[in-house]
């Protein structure tokens, strides 16, 4: 019998839930969970073939340790966010422009439009994904939604120093 450090037991746990909730809250099953992920390492140049088994040995504590996939797995939910957001964190998701800074828009045709706050979480998170496996996927989640909340106005800022 092979035993586990607790330290590990812990991250594989978390990684465990993680997907599991995160698989709940797109109403996918193991099996659409499985040929997203495979989609998604298609897009990455890789080619994979999950199957349905291997999500639901992660999901149920099977797995020992990490298996090399789980990579595409959240790289699938960093492809497929979730559109409903809780109350809290609707608040701080979306941008709001500024009527003012609409029309400076409008009329400076030289200067680049920055993607939707949800949208550049999505480019911010599918960055982190492969960073350090002992970060979790709450932090680079949150590390992503903050970089997405504050980058239109840290480039406003800068552009005023241009």
């Amino acid at each position: 019998m092979t035993i586990v450090p607790p330290e590990e037991f812990q991250r594989l746990e978390q990684l465990r839930l993680t997907v599991r909730r995160e698989r709940h809250l797109r109403n996918w099953t193991a099996q659409r969970l499985a040929e997203e992920a495979t989609k998604s390492a298609k897009k990455r140049g890789f080619n994979i073939k999950l199957k349905q088994y291997s999500i639901a040995s992660l999901e149920t504590g099977r797995l020992k340790s990490e298996p090399i996939w789980v990579r595409y797995i959240m790289f699938a939910f960093a492809d497929n966010p979730v559109l409903e957001l809780s109350s809290a964190q609707s608040s701080n998701w979306h941008y709001q422009q500024p009527e003012a800074e609409k029309q400076n828009d409008e009329s400076c045709s030289g200067k680049i439009k920055l993607p939707d706050q949800s949208s550049l979480r999505n480019l911010f998170l599918g960055l982190l994904i492969p960073v350090g496996k002992n970060v979790s996927l709450e932090a680079k989640q949150h590390i992503a939604d903050v970089l997405a909340q504050r980058l239109p106005k840290g480039l406003e800022q800068i552009s005023l120093f241009q």
